[in-house]
């Protein structure tokens, strides 16, 4: 499966276009700063057909606004768990970093499951633990997991909302049961297998 990766916005968030062959792409996770993003849409004549959220850490929001004043109008996409993390700069935590982030617009739920938006089909696997309405989407045999899982490590657990038990339940019971070839794609750093991280990261052994 084709897909392209920016690193955007002050913490390197690892933005991804999905792109198909009838002109249409899925955005994950848009950070600030998404002019290469934009580039990249509109030198490929795409039209972004929805805006996918893994989780509501302005780290993985703040480049909504800017993708659909663009790119044209995309339907956003986060679980109902994190809904409420868009519009409010505290529990976002763009407060944290003098910013006043939020977001209102039309946005629809992420479900558990198949999910079909336009020609594009995928399967949405909630996975609370670094926030509550954390969500990873398997496209194929690629998973982008948001900051579920990284290569050698997992996501933070030490925030609002944050469950680190939890955590490791969600990638044991929906991350690592994937078949082992599966390529992971974090919401930061580089890519990982669902086989690697199942033999070496020191978070999953020996529980």
């Amino acid at each position: 499966m084709d897909y392209k990766k920016f690193v955007t916005g002050r913490i390197e968030t690892n933005t991804y276009v999905i792109p198909n062959d009838k002109g249409s792409c899925i955005v994950i996770d848009p950070a600030e700063d998404c002019g290469e993003v934009v580039t990249h849409i509109k030198k490929n004549n795409l039209a972004p057909a929805a805006i996918l959220l893994t989780h509501g850490h302005f780290d993985h929001i703040m480049g909504v606004p800017e993708i659909i004043d663009k790119c044209g109008g995309a339907e956003v996409y986060i679980h109902d768990g994190d809904k409420a993390m868009l519009g409010n700069p505290a529990r976002n935590g763009s407060a944290y970093f003098g910013e006043s982030f939020s977001f209102s617009k039309s946005i629809s739920p992420l479900v558990e499951g198949a999910m079909t938006i336009g020609e594009f089909k995928f399967k949405v696997l909630h996975t609370p633990g670094h926030t509550q309405g954390g969500c990873v989407f398997v496209f194929d045999d690629i998973c982008f997991c948001g900051d579920t899982i990284f290569a050698s490590s997992v996501g933070r657990t030490d925030l609002p909302g944050g469950d680190h038990d939890q955590l490791i339940r969600s990638i044991k019971d929906k991350i690592v049961t994937l078949p082992p070839e599966t390529v992971l794609c974090p919401g930061h750093g580089g890519r990982t297998s669902v086989e690697r991280e199942t033999r070496s990261n020191p978070y999953l052994q020996g529980r």
